[in-house]
């Protein structure tokens, strides 16, 4: 459904707005943390990695936790909940064996 740009209050523009700044603050400090996380591996393996590279990888991971964050949501809404659960992170990790192995082994704890 398409919103007319006109019949949009101010509140509902502000709103956005806001919500834009927050996701914008978000990116900003995980991909800050991604950086750093992946200097620290490279420099701890003796190897040394890219800035365009170390970004990419940031930006791809953020876009990727946002994809997850929607499965989630999907997730639990499909078993009638409001909130995301350890087995809704768990079945989300399907694809890759070892992470849902890893997983399960926290959530047993």
């Amino acid at each position: 459904m398409e919103v007319d740009e006109h019949n949009r209050s101010d509140f509902e523009k502000e709103e956005e707005e806001e919500d834009d700044s927050v996701s914008d603050l978000l990116r900003d400090r995980f991909r800050l943390s991604a950086i750093s996380i992946a200097e620290s591996e490279a420099k701890r393996s003796g190897m040394e990695i890219s800035p365009p590279i170390v970004a990419c990888i940031a930006d791809l991971a953020f876009k990727y936790i946002g994809q997850l964050a929607k499965d989630l949501e999907l997730f639990a809404h499909h078993a009638g909940r409001k909130s995301v659960t350890m087995t809704d992170v768990i079945v989300s990790a399907h694809r890759n064996e070892h992470l849902a192995v890893s997983l399960r082994c926290i959530s047993y704890q």
